[in-house]
């Protein structure tokens, strides 16, 4: 596990306004925030003018040298024209959760308590892990949860770092990188997805994935026809996932099975969130019986290529 110390730097005074004074700095910041620039053209001094802030203050910040407030990250994130999933990479390389949805999004107590406890569980680990909310959207990711997803296609709604429910069923990588996508990964989604939809069928982003399910035939007929018995058997498929053991595709590494761990905040069960961990148990791991090659998960027709 990385030490907090190590990865801090000084925070200024609006830092210290908000209480912030122990979330890490990513080591990526720097490169982030200077490819995004280049990739608008822009330079340091035009950034700084988008801001409304000095060049020097600019500097001090693309360096990495001291914490970006929380309260101008919306502010940057716009003078560098990103888009979601840049969003959503900006937040957490600053050590700050992504926005709550909704009304989540104006629950101060919630936000601080969640960050807290985010920088210990899932920042401080050495593992992939990342922290969701009740509707799968990421708020949090360490440094080897990004790096394990860094070669997924960029999606706004489905890549690995904004949806993890939304990253199994629909996007086209997912039946490649998931060892036994069907049987491991996407069946139980599904079984976790209607379980929480049963119970909230009024919250609009579940309602919008629901929408989307019915859109994907072979999804739509695993929903109706083979979730049902799954959910009758709960030592199966379990709501949650805590000491299951699954294939994933690692680089040129290849495949290998991680054993995933879970944890439920106890300040935010009543919202859903949960953390999930991938743990490396063996390398090389039976990837035979995984149906789909590179060229084949992207002719898959439950995806419409």
């Amino acid at each position: 596990m990385r030490s907090a110390t190590s990865r801090c730097t000084p925070r200024g005074s609006d830092d210290r306004r908000e209480g912030h004074q122990d979330l890490p700095l990513a080591p990526g910041l720097t490169a982030f925030l200077v490819n995004a620039r280049d990739a608008r053209g822009m330079g340091q001094e035009e950034t700084a003018l988008e801001l409304g802030m000095s060049d020097r203050q600019y500097r001090v910040w693309e360096s990495a040298r001291q914490a970006i407030p929380r309260t101008r990250l919306e502010d940057l994130a716009r003078a560098l024209h990103l888009d979601e999933v840049g969003r959503r990479q900006l937040y957490r390389l600053t050590g700050h959760l992504v926005p709550l949805p909704g009304a989540l999004s104006g629950n101060a107590r919630l936000l601080e308590l969640t960050e807290r406890w985010a920088n210990v569980h899932i920042h401080r680990q050495s593992d992939p892990a990342c922290l969701t909310d009740g509707a799968w959207n990421v708020v949090a990711a360490n440094d080897a949860y990004l790096r394990t997803f860094e070669a997924v296609s960029p999606h706004a709604l489905n890549h690995p770092t904004v949806n993890t429910l939304r990253w199994t069923l629909f996007h086209p990588d997912a039946p490649h990188m998931l060892g036994d996508w069907r049987e491991s990964w996407m069946l139980p989604s599904l079984s976790q997805f209607a379980l929480a939809f049963q119970n909230n069928q009024a919250n609009p982003q579940l309602r919008r994935i629901r929408e989307e399910i019915a859109r994907h035939p072979a999804l739509e007929d695993a929903y109706l026809h083979r979730v049902p018995g799954l959910l009758a058997q709960p030592t199966e498929y379990p709501d949650d996932e805590d000491g299951v053991v699954r294939e994933i595709l690692v680089g040129a590494e290849g495949y290998a099975s991680v054993l995933l761990t879970t944890a439920i905040p106890s300040h935010a069960r009543d919202h859903g969130f949960r953390a999930v961990t991938m743990s490396v148990i063996a390398r090389g791991a039976a990837a035979a019986d995984e149906p789909y090659g590179p060229t084949a998960a992207r002719q898959h027709s439950h995806h419409g290529w």
